[in-house]
């Protein structure tokens, strides 16, 4: 439809030009040079007002859509269950960061590649509760559970057994392998890929106050969501400085 419009104004440009030679020539007289022009005019006024008109129609739907995508959006659209870290893609990454309360499940599922990775040269910094009783029983506070700080106990110790059985698998590698221990529960979990990237990509996962249900996860990306990428990532330096070595899975300087 478009190219038909311009068709129509080429058309009528190319008549009001060829009026206008002629009554210049004097081959045709004012009278038909005048009513020429006007209809010229008028069509051109026509064809404005329908540009204008079409403007206003393509402003409107991107108006709705910015309306729909934002404000009726709705979480659906940006969280989704938190699987662990299982659709976290480690293959490539040269800078993994991790913070949880356990990470019983993150580190079990992702163990092999964090050892490839640690082979292929990598750094992986690693931050999860320490496992003592006050900071097992607030995770288990925080969970709603009081009397059952044993749960947390138990998943911590899977994890740090297998975080020290890396660290000695992979000490002779090229990469790196830091681990801290927190005296708090973070309010977080996070995966973090080559997050000082341009193509960096953190999974936040904001915890809820129930045992053993998934929580809801939120990609992040470095170039797409820039405030709130720079916000976890410095959540993340935040909580890495208030944590402390875990001497078992301490390895050499290199």
């Amino acid at each position: 439809m478009s190219h038909v419009r311009q068709l129509d104004l080429i058309l009528t440009i190319g008549v009001a030009v060829v009026i206008g030679v002629l009554g210049a020539l004097d081959v045709v007289g004012p009278a038909v040079t005048g009513g020429a022009t006007l209809t010229t005019l008028g069509l051109l006024a026509l064809n404005s007002l329908h540009g204008r008109s079409a403007v206003l129609s393509l402003t409107r739907s991107v108006r709705e859509l910015g309306d729909h995508v934002g404000d009726r959006a709705g979480a659906d659209r940006l969280l989704a269950p938190s699987t662990s870290g299982l659709d976290v893609d480690l293959d490539e990454a040269h800078d993994v960061r991790i913070v949880g309360v356990t990470l019983a499940r993150t580190v079990r599922n992702h163990y092999a590649l964090l050892q490839e990775r640690l082979a292929a040269g990598a750094s992986v910094r690693i931050a999860l509760i320490a496992p003592r009783p006050a900071t097992v029983a607030e995770a288990a506070r925080r969970s709603t559970i009081p009397d059952h700080p044993e749960i947390f106990e138990h998943r911590l110790r899977t994890t740090l057994d297998l975080l020290e059985t890396l660290a000695t698998e992979t000490a002779s590698t090229p990469g790196r392998l830091e681990v801290r221990l927190l005296d708090f529960v973070p309010a977080f979990g996070l995966i973090g890929i080559d997050a000082d990237a341009t193509g960096g990509r953190l999974r936040v996962e904001i915890y809820s106050h129930r045992c053993g249900t998934p929580e809801p996860t939120l990609p992040l990306h470095a170039g797409r969501d820039v405030h709130w990428f720079r916000h976890f990532t410095g959540e993340f330096e935040r909580v890495w400085a208030a944590g402390r070595r875990h001497d078992r899975t301490a390895q050499p300087a290199r």
